[in-house]
């Protein structure tokens, strides 16, 4: 319900991402395997993948929960080894990536993509 909540406060109040920077509906992700050098690119779908983080701030009801910021976990296999490579990103409300852990590789590239 509180997704619903902060799309209806976007369409009343304007939404609180005013430039374009992370509407894309998916991200395209690249590493590489520190063990074989393998660059893997993986797509993730936003809608589906992304955690909702919440933290509570005060409204004209009292404190709410409204959306903090986005967390993906996202574990990555490549073809030509079995080094499991484990990502955690973490994203602002407008789904612009603020920092990131990364075990089992190195991080290469990020961009949107429709």
């Amino acid at each position: 319900m509180p997704g619903l909540l902060e799309k209806l406060r976007e369409v009343v109040l304007g939404s609180r991402c005013p430039d374009s920077n992370g509407t894309a509906p998916a991200l395209m992700i690249t590493v590489r395997c520190k063990h074989c050098g393998e660059e893997i690119r993986t797509r993730v779908e936003k809608a589906h993948a992304f955690q909702e983080q919440y933290e509570m701030v005060a409204g004209e009801h009292g404190e709410e929960p409204e959306v903090s910021g986005y967390l993906l976990q996202k574990e990555i296999l490549g073809a030509k080894c079995q080094n499991l490579i484990s990502l955690t990103m973490h994203f602002d409300p407008c789904t612009r990536l603020l920092k990131y852990e990364i075990q089992g590789g190195e991080l290469v590239e990020v961009s949107d993509s429709d």
